[in-house]
């Protein structure tokens, strides 16, 4: 699911402009813009003796620097962008699931001339297995 979720999002122009880095890395004006995808955690359990439940989050997040006034708008298209590629395209590649976002956090902080603004989108992707 992580690497339906990374090419999705190389497959757009803004984030194949981007570096992509790890959910760990450190975060300054040398590297942005960046942007990771990570699944942190995943729950699954037994809905049947043939059929199986897992609950995925997956975080995407975007750091990116603009002046201050830009910033915050920047953020809230950017965020707008994920949503739309992560919710329309997941399910297509990565099989039927039901997709959800369940939050975003948008921080901003100053660095030098321009502000580096982060925005994090967790989802929560529920697949089922039936085994055979």
């Amino acid at each position: 699911m992580r690497q339906a979720a990374i090419a999705l999002l190389q497959a757009n122009a803004f984030f194949a402009d981007a570096s992509r880095v790890l959910a760990s890395a450190q975060v300054d004006a040398d590297t942005v813009p960046c942007w990771s995808v990570s699944t942190p955690s995943e729950d699954a359990t037994v809905q049947s003796a043939r059929l199986h439940e897992a609950r995925t989050n997956l975080v995407v997040a975007v750091s990116l620097s603009a002046s201050a006034t830009d910033i915050e708008a920047l953020l809230d298209d950017t965020s707008g962008l994920i949503e739309a590629l992560i919710l329309g395209g997941l399910t297509e590649q990565a099989g039927p699931q039901n997709v959800q976002l369940k939050r975003t956090e948008i921080k901003t902080g100053p660095e030098d001339k321009a502000i580096i603004g982060t925005v994090m989108m967790l989802f929560e992707v529920i697949g089922y297995l039936e085994e055979t």
